[in-house]
């Protein structure tokens, strides 16, 4: 034993282990980066109702700052430009908008891992992600009215 105390090898023998535990099953809340999770019309209301939403189109790869008024209208800067609109949220989570002269388009909103994502299904069955949510503040951060 080289000269140490026994009981200093005893209790690095039982703490170190006891603190690497610890640290484990501290980590089972973290994300798993695994099958998307499909949102239900519960935690997109959560989300978006009443809030401001800064999304990035993965497609066009422009950013939107949007604002989902609890009385279904929905204001929205994009490229500068200050649209007006309206949307809805469907029983089954899917969030619909529509533009002025524009169809309403609704598409569901999935979790992965940390992240959120609009998304459609793709031509394979599997889901196409389109827009990737950045962030949500509380309350109308773009206009006022």
């Amino acid at each position: 034993m080289r000269g140490d105390d026994p009981m200093k090898i005893t209790v690095r023998n039982i703490i170190l282990p006891a603190f690497i535990a610890a640290l484990l099953s501290g980590c089972s809340g973290l994300p798993f980066r695994g099958e998307p999770q499909v949102l239900n019309a519960a935690e997109v209301q959560r989300l978006f109702v009443g809030n401001t939403v800064e999304s990035y189109n993965l497609n066009t790869g422009f950013n939107s700052f949007t604002y989902y008024h609890p009385n279904g209208q929905v204001l929205q800067e994009r490229l500068w430009v200050r649209r007006k609109g309206s949307w809805s949220l469907q029983k089954d989570g899917r969030i619909c908008l529509a533009f002025t002269k524009g169809k309403m388009k609704c598409r569901h909103i999935v979790r992965d891992g940390d992240r959120y994502y609009k998304v459609r299904p793709g031509k394979d069955g599997r889901l196409e992600k389109l827009v990737r949510y950045r962030y949500f503040k509380q309350g109308n951060a773009l206009f006022k009215g």
